[in-house]
């Protein structure tokens, strides 16, 4: 028996209502009818149950979560089709979303985006920059067609294709005014002691930077301000004497106008790829595809 779609649409209403009649509720269905749905839906599966009821509710159980990631993949792509035809229906193209992180996000995809407005002007552009999980998390439930990343430290996702391109520097990044700023070059161990701001656990940033300590030897700092804003992150250390890693590029402007500096680090890590990260065993959906071919591009230019 094949899967009726509006019954897994059903149970995922129940996941995030917590209760059928909640749910039953908010999608304007009887409860009766919501309650002989997910019957139906669990005998189809063999009779494997989906949810487990008590006085406080339904939550979903191993079963029922894992079909969930697939309800809510579901809902993204009918969503993805509504938008399409209502902006086809406008004359545009259709809709490009992607998912970028801070090392992509000042230099390969707004340049790729140059070249590809150029050719497509009629195409509506969502971009999303968030830590790596949730960008991946976007990407399996299809809110994402691609991400321009760099790429993780840790085994690759089987479900996640990956392309490297280009390799993205890293520098210890202190206010101009900084007692290491006149220096052209520094190592990793010589910085044990230095006051530090680090991006938050979840992502290839915090991970990279993680390795770069192991390799040197040194244990991850101790007196070190946390956050997962990069805008948070150059703001402090403009202002104190915190330092941190990053890509060069991500500070070009603030160096520019002395505001920060950026210090060759003598002992790094071997460089983590900037690349393309989309779902395995599918092909991109056209304007994704000729996106990537401008990426593509672009950092084979670099």
């Amino acid at each position: 028996m094949k899967l009726d779609p509006r019954r897994l649409l059903d149970l995922l209403a129940i996941a995030r209502h917590g209760s059928f009649s909640g749910a039953a509720e908010a999608i304007n269905v009887s409860q009766p009818g919501l309650s002989q749905s997910i019957a139906q839906l669990e005998h189809g599966l063999g009779g494997i149950r989906l949810l487990e009821r008590d006085r406080r509710g339904a939550r979903l159980n191993e079963f029922g979560k894992s079909l969930a990631v697939h309800a809510t993949a579901l809902e993204s792509l009918l969503e993805r089709a509504m938008e399409e035809i209502r902006l086809r229906s406008l004359g545009m193209d259709g809709l490009l979303s992607i998912g970028i992180t801070p090392v992509t996000a000042v230099g390969l995809v707004p340049r790729a985006l140059e070249v590809f407005l150029r050719a497509s002007p009629n195409v509506q552009v969502s971009i999303t920059e968030d830590i790596d999980d949730r960008i991946l998390s976007m990407l399996r439930s299809r809110e994402l067609d691609l991400i321009v990343s760099r790429l993780g430290i840790s085994s690759d996702y089987p479900d996640i294709e990956t392309e490297p391109l280009v390799f993205a520097d890293w520098s210890l990044i202190t206010r101009a005014q900084h007692p290491l700023a006149s220096l052209s070059s520094i190592s990793i161990k010589d910085l044990a002691n230095a006051q530090w701001v680090v991006p938050a656990g979840g992502s290839a940033f915090r991970q990279h930077m993680e390795s770069v300590f192991a390799m040197a030897g040194i244990s991850w700092p101790q007196r070190a301000i946390s956050t997962n804003s990069i805008l948070a992150i150059k703001a402090i250390v403009m202002n104190t004497d915190c330092v941190t890693i990053m890509a060069p590029q991500l500070v070009e402007v603030e160096c520019e106008v002395g505001r920060l500096c950026a210090i060759e680090l003598s002992d790094l890590a071997p460089l983590r790829p900037v690349g393309l990260m989309w779902r395995a065993n599918e092909e991109l959906p056209p304007l994704a595809a000729r996106f990537a071919q401008d990426v593509r591009g672009l950092a084979h230019e670099a």
